[in-house]
């Protein structure tokens, strides 16, 4: 009996308030699905159904399934780089999604590894191409509305970007909706006919350093360049194999390529085999993996920059093969210059020259730039592509 008295009040509040607040601004928002055509996506290689939604992947799963590493294999979900694009008057931009958490290493381990996995994973907006502001959301593993624009003001039609979290702990990114206030205007943006520029690395292509999107050197890069930043970066690989070589040189979306690789070998170790690898040895693969890409595009632009300041040298440490990150530089820079004397079009960044012996540029792992190593890397990137991108 206490029950039906229970129904009888709620639906009474019902009719005087009509309904519950949440389900109030249900009602009052119309709900865009992934593959709207007015939706333009970057970065986005493919789609794959996911947790009830669409997951944006960087590489698609029939040229994943073709690479032997499975670390690389996880970053590829990750949502680094992937951004969208639309115009609307919209006063309220929502997005319903999934930030799946993808936990790494036990935490108890490292208090390092805890924090970053328990770090917000950021959106960040523009409009009519400048920067607004970093959205977080919420570190859970169930669905999730995250309120990307709430502007209080009148309505007013713009271009918007959003880019998406990009790191792979807690940040895999899977859509279900986009929210826009009902009656408002949707349309697709311009076209945006800058060129792009593909950026191949580890960790820090990948972003790891900062926590917002529009933040890593690659987003930066192409901000002052005036590009289209494709991010083809994979956190704890970046081993230059030919499989990943074949899968740049088969894509026909970019008209330049960064490739930064080779922090992850100086360890002595070849990340694929798992056998050593001398700085000679890296040498001959770095040249191998240009040799497959030159094959398939033999004038696009190719900048390939040698690793930052790491750690290792800081403190002194040999790797197994009695070798130092320098030994490593040198044979990326001596496979360039060998090149450069036929290919007028590769190009070769100095990496110590954009961070190297301030360690403050530095998070505390002394091995991935901050903010003020990223937007180092992004000037010196960005000082290289802008004469070649203007040609």
């Amino acid at each position: 009996m206490q029950r039906n008295w229970i129904a009888v009040l709620f639906v009474g509040v019902l009719a005087v308030t009509g309904m519950p607040r949440w389900a109030r601004a249900q009602s009052d928002m119309q709900w865009l699905s992934v593959d709207d055509a007015r939706l333009q996506w970057v970065n986005a290689m493919a789609w794959e159904a996911r947790a009830g939604g669409l997951q944006a992947v960087r590489v698609p799963k029939a040229q994943r399934d073709q690479w032997s590493q499975d670390n690389e294999k996880k970053r590829a979900m990750s949502g680094a780089g992937v951004s969208v694009r639309f115009r609307t008057d919209s006063r309220r931009i929502v997005f319903r999604t999934t930030l799946l958490e993808v936990e790494t290493v036990p935490l108890a381990t490292n208090p390092e590894d805890a924090w970053e996995f328990n770090r917000p994973p950021y959106f960040s907006l523009y409009r009519e191409g400048r920067y607004v502001a970093a959205i977080p959301g919420k570190i859970q593993g169930a669905q999730q509305e995250v309120v990307i624009l709430n502007d209080r003001g009148p309505a007013r039609e713009a271009e918007y970007q959003v880019l998406f979290p990009f790191y792979y702990r807690n940040a895999e990114t899977v859509m279900h909706a986009i929210g826009l206030d009902a009656g408002a205007k949707i349309a697709a943006a311009a076209p945006d006919k800058r060129p792009r520029v593909l950026f191949y690395g580890d960790s820090i292509t990948h972003g790891h350093g900062v926590t917002a999107p529009h933040e890593t050197y690659v987003w930066q890069a192409c901000e002052r360049a005036g590009c289209v930043s494709l991010n083809f970066g994979f956190g704890g690989t970046g081993w230059g194999e030919r499989i990943v070589a074949e899968t740049i040189a088969a894509r026909a979306d970019w008209d330049a390529l960064v490739i930064a690789i080779g922090t992850n070998s100086f360890g002595g170790i070849d990340g694929a085999s798992r056998q050593k690898e001398t700085a000679a040895q890296y040498g001959d693969k770095y040249r191998a993996f240009l040799d497959v890409i030159r094959a398939r595009w033999p004038g696009k632009p190719i900048i390939s920059m040698t690793p930052i300041l790491n750690r290792v040298e800081i403190l002194d440490i040999r790797n197994p093969n009695g070798e130092m990150p320098q030994d490593y530089r040198n044979a990326i820079e001596r496979v360039v210059r060998e090149r450069q004397a036929g290919d007028k079009n590769i190009y070769l960044v100095d990496g110590l020259k954009l961070v190297g012996d301030q360690q403050d540029m530095l998070v505390t792992d002394l091995v991935h730039p901050n903010d003020f190593g990223m937007r180092s890397m992004a000037v010196g990137v960005a000082s290289v592509l802008r004469p070649l991108l203007a040609r």
